[in-house]
């Protein structure tokens, strides 16, 4: 949606001189005042002073508030009454990643939990080391190593006090050359000390960045930093999707992950999956992966018609694979409830056959697809068992040894996000190059291509097929029709809407390959898929080309297994013209009923099956001319057989599924381990563990003077500002 941006909230006048109070108060309190000033002026300042000081300075802040409340109208509104929020239009994700979702434009809700936000700023705080994977907390404060906050070791009464300023490095991705960087890198330097604010200079920074996206460029490390430690006032929409464009850009910019773990910006994907497991786990229930799945019986058994197809399966081919880990989750596959033990769906059959090609000391479990994330585990009979809840309600507490994610949009789901897991991969249904995927296994993340595999159907719609081909070849007069099948849901990625335009005179280079392509039938077998303006469109575009009397276009809906087998063992050919597509199953259940393939080149077939059909280029204008050549060919007998040889011979479910889990075992066994997200007693074992502590509890005074929302002593709303309390991205 697209929405107007309102001015932010004004400037506060005299914050600079507020935070240089509230930092000479902080250094009293926390000793540093003594410390850095030297033992004389120690001895010198009485306990009695130091506690005048003290409340003069505290009087000083209360007195600059209510001044400057007094003095600015505007400034009284905005401190006291909520500001409606400030609607953004957000920026079009790069072309690449486009499918993935956002969250819907940002409506008024409950504000954010105070104590969610002081227990991220708790964690960024003490693991700021842990990040960096080298440096501690001290040294990227600018401190020397072996120099507490207060200079209090390794310094002399005489020795002139080296402060924060002073000792600031600069970053060695040349960000500094930017101010908005500059500051955001030097508040970070500073963040124990609460003396500069990094979501103020994040929310600059993503100002600028919607107003210009190429400051991308100018520095992505600093980018992706201010979109998460913006991210942690926000209630969870806009957290969220904070939180998921600073993925994006993380996994999709190339050697930015490597980039960010040498240099000394304090993030990191495991910060991202953190600040998502605050959110995440927040009123959910635990599921831990020990016990046995429910029993249900066994006339539920009995009564399953592919429980037989499931043992048969497991007994022939157990322990045909030997693999070392013991548990896996298949993230956002399909899987049919009403068959519960053998496969059913035209999609991977890969959870299945992880147990016929093992055995059940492997525990199997599935998230599907729909929004709850409903919960399937395997017992032992190799059949799939509803938990009766989701990841919805309930959140893993364990790790797997594997979670396997289908389809790159499912990766970038939150709940997929929090997945505890040794080894994290990913079949993304996405073309991403090979720096990409490179950049996704710095992180943790290792990608199988979607090219790099052939897909078999199931075991049932291969005899489906095969008994078409084998009927038809026996009675029908002639081995095929002149007929294409056009086998996918209506919706736009499918591109049905551009095959049809095609196929128009109007949509054409040469009237000529229309009439070539003269009493041709094309059935579109698919339902639609809920966007019905969508639909509508392509039933007028196939009225339109009936109309015009050379080819006829048959909208079958969604078909039955069996008739969707008697239609590839009469076509000529199948055809698929998607916009994006992934190595369609589609294409391997006509290969088997003996029919090439028509697609283009954004359907990204290994190069094992180029050889048995049609790739083209998608170009309307010369579709119709690239498809009577086609069916030309097809009907002079240059396909016949060849299709149906290839998956007799190379289409074997046992050797494909097989080969897929030997590389799951090489990945498990060989690749990199993905870190747990940082627990409060990691956070708090870090360095200056029990700084952060204080720093924790103090959270709402820095808060508080920052925005001037509340004084040293308010309440825990306080510490966040109004605008942050709406859910907008006003200053905090």
């Amino acid at each position: 949606a697209q929405c107007t941006l309102g001015p932010p909230p004004p400037r506060l006048a005299g914050h600079a001189a507020s935070m240089q109070l509230l930092g000479r108060l902080l250094q009293w309190l926390l000793g540093t005042g003594m410390a850095v000033t030297g033992a004389p002026n120690a001895g010198a300042m009485s306990q009695e002073r130091m506690l005048a000081e003290i409340e003069r300075l505290k009087e000083e802040v209360q007195r600059m508030k209510v001044q400057q409340t007094v003095d600015s109208p505007q400034l009284a509104s905005h401190t006291v009454q909520p500001q409606p929020p400030l609607y953004r239009a957000a920026q079009p994700e790069p072309a690449r990643w486009r499918g993935v979702e956002q969250p819907a434009a940002y409506a008024p809700a409950a504000a954010p939990d105070v104590g969610a936000v002081q227990h991220e700023l708790l964690n960024i705080r003490n693991s700021l080391g842990q990040i960096s994977g080298r440096h501690s907390l001290v040294a990227d404060a600018g401190l020397p190593m072996g120099q507490g906050v207060g200079g209090t070791l390794s310094r002399g009464q005489d020795q002139t006090p080296q402060w924060l300023g002073e000792q600031q490095r600069q970053p060695p991705d040349g960000c500094m050359g930017n101010p908005l960087f500059a500051a955001l890198h030097g508040a970070l330097q500073k963040l124990a000390l609460l003396e500069q604010d990094p979501v103020e200079a994040s929310y600059q920074i993503h100002a600028a960045w919607e107003q210009d996206p190429s400051l991308f460029d100018v520095c992505p490390a600093g980018l992706v930093t201010a979109l998460v430690y913006l991210a942690m006032a926000q209630e969870q929409d806009w957290k969220y999707r904070l939180l998921h464009r600073a993925t994006f850009f993380l996994f999709s910019t190339p050697g930015l992950a490597n980039k960010m773990s040498a240099g000394r910006w304090p993030m990191s994907d495991r910060l991202i999956r953190t600040m998502y497991h605050n959110s995440e786990v927040h009123d959910r229930i635990p599921v831990k992966l020990g016990g046995q799945p429910p029993d249900l019986g066994w006339n539920s058994r009995a009564m399953d018609p592919g429980i037989d197809e499931a043992v048969g399966l497991a007994l022939q081919h157990r322990d045909s694979v030997t693999v070392h880990f013991r548990s896996v989750l298949f993230y956002h596959f399909y899987h049919t409830e009403k068959s519960p033990c053998a496969c059913r769906t035209r999609s991977w059959c890969l959870p299945h056959w992880v147990r016929y090609v093992t055995n059940h000391s492997v525990d199997i479990w599935l998230a599907g697809r729909d929004e709850g994330k409903t919960l399937h585990r395997m017992d032992r009979s190799g059949c799939f068992r509803s938990l009766g809840h989701g990841l919805g309600t309930h959140y893993f507490a364990e790790p797997f040894d594997i979670v396997f994610v289908f389809e790159i949009n499912a990766f970038m789901h939150p709940q997929c996000r929090i997945l505890p897991a040794r080894r994290m991969l990913l079949y993304p249904t996405f073309d991403l190059s090979d720096s990409q995927m490179q950049n996704f296994e710095a992180i943790g993340v290792t990608v199988l291509p979607d090219d790099a595999i052939l897909k078999p159907p199931n075991t049932r719609m291969r005899h489906l097929l095969e008994e078409a081909l084998t009927t038809r070849q026996q009675k029908a007069p002639r081995p095929k029709d002149r007929l294409l099948v056009f086998p996918a849901d209506i919706r736009p990625m499918k591109g049905q809407s551009d095959f049809l335009q095609g196929l128009l005179i109007a949509g054409t280079r040469s009237e000529a390959s229309i009439q070539r392509l003269k009493r041709l039938t094309v059935v579109i077998a698919g339902g639609c898929d809920g966007n019905q303006t969508y639909c509508a469109e392509v039933v007028s575009l196939s009225e339109r080309v009936n109309a015009e009397g050379h080819v006829s276009v048959v909208l079958a809906d969604q078909l039955k297994d069996e008739d969707l087998a008697q239609l590839y063992a009469a076509a000529l050919g199948v055809v698929l013209h998607s916009r994006v597509d992934c190595n369609p199953r589609s294409v391997y259940e006509g290969l088997v009923a003996d029919a090439p393939f028509f697609v283009t080149e954004r359907a990204r077939l290994p190069p094992l099956v180029q050889h048995l059909g049609h790739i083209g280029t998608g170009e309307v204008g010369r579709l119709a001319e690239h498809l009577a050549d086609f069916v030309d060919f097809c009907e002079a007998g240059g396909f016949t057989g060849r299709p149906q040889a290839f998956a007799q011979r190379h289409l074997i479910e046992a050797g494909i599924y097989q080969n897929i889990v030997r590389w799951m075992e090489d990945k498990y066994t060989s690749g990199q381990v993905m870190e747990a997200v940082i627990r409060s007693e990691d956070a708090m074992s870090g360095p200056l563990g029990s700084l952060g502590a204080v720093l924790g509890g103090m959270a709402g005074i820095g808060a508080g003077a920052a925005g001037h929302g509340g004084g040293l002593g308010g309440s825990a709303n306080e510490a966040i500002p109004l605008g942050a309390q709406s859910g907008s991205f006003g200053r905090v």
